[in-house]
């Protein structure tokens, strides 16, 4: 009986990547977590994620430029709040465009960080939280920012993550986003019909 060969690694890896795209409009979006190291002493990871990447994004991302760990933070919140707003019922009161505007961003920041477009979101959250470890331990973040989620390599994604240059749209998103969930929290926007679920 002939062996078949074993797939390398990479081609593993590539393979996780892009597939899962062709069944992302025959699929729910999976819920994914966020390290706690991105939203410290938070009760509540959404609401401190859209507190913490509004604030980040504020001015198109200014406070960002030359600030790589926190760019890769930034961006893994980003990442996180667009698929958690879009797959998690309890947050369906939201603005309905919110999600799509979210979305957008995502895709302006992966295209400036060098980002694989077609990375699953919870890899590319855990990949930009390791990258911010790596940096702000002064470890070699190079060892963690290797294709296929950077396919541009790591010495390009570091010079990016130091220098992302203006982010407009994740401004606006996360802004938004923030605003949004502010408003239903002071009044009583959660639970405008039965057949939205309850922000608890």
């Amino acid at each position: 009986m002939r062996r078949v060969p074993a797939l390398p690694l990479t081609a593993l890896l590539l393979a996780a990547l892009v597939l899962p795209g062709c069944a992302e409009l025959r699929t729910p979006r999976p819920r994914v977590s966020l390290p706690l190291e991105l939203v410290p002493n938070a009760e509540d990871p959404v609401r401190s994620a859209a507190r913490l990447a509004s604030a980040a994004f504020a001015d198109q991302g200014a406070a960002l430029q030359g600030h790589p760990a926190e760019t890769a933070r930034a961006a893994a919140r980003l990442e996180y709040l667009a698929q958690t707003l879009a797959a998690d019922p309890r947050y369906a009161a939201l603005p309905p465009g919110l999600t799509l505007a979210l979305r957008g961003a995502v895709e302006q920041a992966r295209a400036a960080l060098g980002l694989a477009e077609a990375a699953l979101p919870r890899l590319a959250i855990a990949a930009l939280a390791q990258a911010a470890r790596a940096l702000e331990g002064r470890d070699d973040a190079a060892a963690v920012l290797v294709p296929p989620l950077f396919p541009a390599g790591a010495e390009a994604t570091l010079r990016r993550l130091r220098e992302p240059g203006p982010l407009p749209e994740a401004a606006i998103a996360t802004g938004r986003t923030e605003e949004a969930i502010r408003a239903l929290d002071i009044g009583t926007g959660w639970t405008l019909s039965p057949e939205r679920s309850t922000l608890r």
